[in-house]
């Protein structure tokens, strides 16, 4: 997958049209769709607006596909919350 599969995933997970997100990131038109078309470089200023933005996606997945150390560690106490709510339940009944 490469960054433009993974511009295009955040924007089909978001549910929203490229010229929505141009918007939402504060870019030119057309600058996403350009970019996207082209397969040219990505600029500054989407990453940034990803940032901004999009907090919960993770530049580092965005960049080079791989999921950060912080989202590893947020996904991991997530499973535990649910894993300890789930107990909580079964003590209750």
């Amino acid at each position: 997958m490469t960054i433009h599969d993974r511009l295009k995933k955040i924007i089909e997970d978001e549910n929203i049209s490229i010229s929505k997100f141009e918007r939402i990131i504060g870019v030119g038109q057309n600058s996403v769709s350009t970019c996207l078309r082209r397969e040219s470089s990505i600029s500054h200023g989407v990453l940034q607006g990803i940032c901004k933005y999009f907090p919960n996606q993770s530049i580092e997945w965005v960049l080079t596909g791989k999921d950060s150390s912080n989202k590893l560690a947020k996904d991991k106490i997530k499973d535990l919350l649910e894993k300890a709510n789930q107990e909580l339940k079964n003590i209750s009944n």
